[in-house]
């Protein structure tokens, strides 16, 4: 993570995301992936190319039931992802506005050391965090999304012995949660993670399992969720390119 336009460079198709969905509980057992699909792609519209960037949505159930076009159009307005698109679009930019809405989004911070990764800076802050600012007073049965373009990193996000690792806020956050009410999506693997042995990869990605991990590629390509009770530790589906 410490070079933005490398962790994009070897060709790995984008999404991390950071993102966290709800729909009502008991539908489906965990998220619907065309659902989850089709929200990931309206978000996906508004980032920015060649840089890592982490976005956090909150919708209301009915439009995680049925994320159409005008749906989504009406929880995510485009004045606002488009506003949300400008902030991000500057290096080291972060859309966390004073008037808070359903979404918040992050690039990396390379002016602090060390470096503050997307993801981190929209989690940190206790209940002042932009994430728990979208989520305040609002309903606990709506839809929460945390996408980010790269997968969280073996190394910073994922270490739980790192001060800025982000799995002591992500997993009480999702586990206020049902699982048909929360996912943690990306879409290309870290670079440098890319390289790892499997087993190191998956044995950081399983310690946020519950949200649970979505790997939703670009294009035409169906969102696939990473891990299943009835698969092995030492394989996921989220590993193929």
């Amino acid at each position: 993570m410490e070079q933005t336009v490398s962790r994009r460079r070897l060709g790995f198709s984008l999404l991390s995301v950071t993102f966290l969905l709800c729909l009502t509980s008991g539908a489906f057992g965990s998220i619907d992936p065309d659902n989850l699909k089709a929200i990931i792609d309206y978000i996906r519209e508004y980032g920015i190319a060649n840089n890592h960037y982490a976005v956090a949505v909150r919708l209301d159930n009915r439009y995680c039931r049925s994320p159409t076009r005008r749906n989504l159009e009406t929880a995510l307005p485009r004045n606002q992802m488009d506003q949300m698109r400008s902030a991000i679009s500057k290096k080291n930019g972060i859309y966390n506005p004073q008037q808070i809405g359903d979404v918040v989004a992050a690039r990396p911070n390379f002016q602090r050391d060390p470096i503050e990764h997307a993801e981190w800076r929209l989690l940190t802050g206790d209940q002042n965090s932009p994430v728990e600012r979208i989520l305040a007073n609002k309903d606990q049965n709506s839809c929460l999304i945390f996408f980010s373009q790269l997968s969280p990193c073996v190394n910073q996000c994922l270490n739980e012995n790192v001060m800025r690792n982000i799995v002591r806020v992500v997993n009480p956050l999702f586990n206020r949660y049902n699982e048909d009410g929360r996912a943690f999506v990306f879409e290309s693997i870290y670079r440098k993670d890319a390289v790892k042995e499997h087993e190191v990869v998956l044995g950081a990605w399983q310690r946020i399992q519950r949200a649970p991990l979505f790997r939703c590629y670009a294009g035409n390509r169906a969102c696939i969720k990473c891990f299943n009770s009835n698969q092995p530790v030492s394989n996921s589906p989220c590993l193929a390119n």
